[in-house]
């Protein structure tokens, strides 16, 4: 297996933050593999303008920037360099675009992250993934 692009779901849940440490030994198996972690921001439920969707997004990459930043640094101690991204939609749907967008061979995501509701198996973000994507997925428990 030639493993290139790997792209790791993360929120700074617990979950998530197994799978970027999987994610990152993984990678260092592989010369020259290279690892994007996403964090992706929900749209608002309701809102009742384009400024207030604006402020949410906003706030949304205030809130997941130092978590990626975190990331980074874990990367680096186990030297691993690690891209990050913060996309904006439903974060199956962006995270399935983002990896055939970009090519990944792999998206690796932890079973559940920092949504409201807990499914009892694995969550709704991590079932849709693996139900749909067309790029290989590994969930990490």
């Amino acid at each position: 297996m030639d493993l290139k692009k790997i792209v790791v779901a993360y929120d700074g849940s617990a979950g998530s933050h197994k799978a970027l440490v999987w994610a990152v030994g993984l990678a260092a198996r592989f010369e020259g593999a290279t690892m994007v972690v996403v964090s992706v921001v929900k749209p608002p439920e309701f809102s009742s303008s384009i400024d207030e969707v604006d402020e949410w997004y906003a706030d949304g990459e205030k809130q997941y920037r130092p978590l990626l930043e975190q990331a980074v640094v874990y990367g680096e101690e186990q030297g691993i360099f690690l891209q990050t991204e913060i996309l904006k939609g439903h974060p199956a749907e962006s995270l399935m675009r983002y990896a055939v967008d970009r090519r990944a061979d792999l998206i690796v995501m932890g079973t559940r992250g920092m949504g409201g509701f807990k499914s009892l198996i694995i969550g709704s973000v991590v079932q849709k993934v693996v139900t749909y994507a067309k790029v290989p997925v590994v969930v990490v428990k």
